[in-house]
């Protein structure tokens, strides 16, 4: 029984690991100073720039500009973080909208720890998206975790991150990715008949 769940896991990794590929060859990095920095570790297309919220025009043009159809990993909320994030819900939607339009598929990437006294409001702001997105269908990937909060991977200004805590914000973007792409809608009656399948193995 342990080795037919070890290789039923196996089996699913190995088809998280096909996805992993594509998702990274087409896929784009829309957002803030945080996004630059993870474009430069994932070598994907970059859109994002220093100094965009989630409020106002700047990334509304980053999508605009986005080729129709891509997959955007969107990086923003950190610069909101350091100001009021009151009544941000139809800049959000905002943003969703113009996504939509363009038929493109975003993983957002929540605001990560700051070590700043405004990290509060970074934590309330991730609670705000993690309950929003989902259910418009964004995956989301929240960074609030031990590594990002403990310190060790930030820059000096305790908001900007050392290249490998950008290196690891992208492991774990691009693992919800694949994931959310093998659960999509077009491939949940697959999945769910692999389940059953597997089901056996699994537990």
């Amino acid at each position: 029984m342990k080795g037919m769940r070890s290789a039923a896991l196996g089996g699913l990794a190995g088809l998280l690991g096909v996805l992993l590929p594509a998702q990274a060859g087409t896929g784009i990095v829309i957002g803030d100073s945080l996004g630059v920095g993870l474009a430069e570790v994932s070598h994907l297309e970059n859109f994002a720039h220093d100094s965009v919220h989630i409020r106002g025009p700047k990334a509304l043009d980053q999508i605009r500009r986005a080729p129709a159809g891509a997959t955007a990993f969107v990086v923003l909320g950190t610069n909101d973080a350091n100001g009021s994030i009151v009544r941000l819900d139809k800049s959000i939607d905002d943003i969703l909208d113009a996504a939509e339009r363009k038929h493109m598929r975003l993983i957002w990437i929540g605001p990560p720890c700051v070590h700043q006294p405004w990290d509060d409001r970074a934590r309330d702001l991730d609670k705000i998206l993690a309950a929003r997105l989902p259910p418009r269908g964004v995956a989301y990937v929240p960074m609030r975790d031990a590594a990002f909060c403990s310190g060790g991977l930030h820059e000096p200004d305790g908001v900007h991150l050392k290249a490998r805590g950008y290196a690891y914000m992208w492991e774990k973007a691009r693992g919800v990715a694949a994931l959310a792409a093998w659960l999509s809608p077009r491939r949940a009656g697959y999945t769910r008949k692999m389940l059953r399948f597997r089901c056996i193995s699994l537990t």
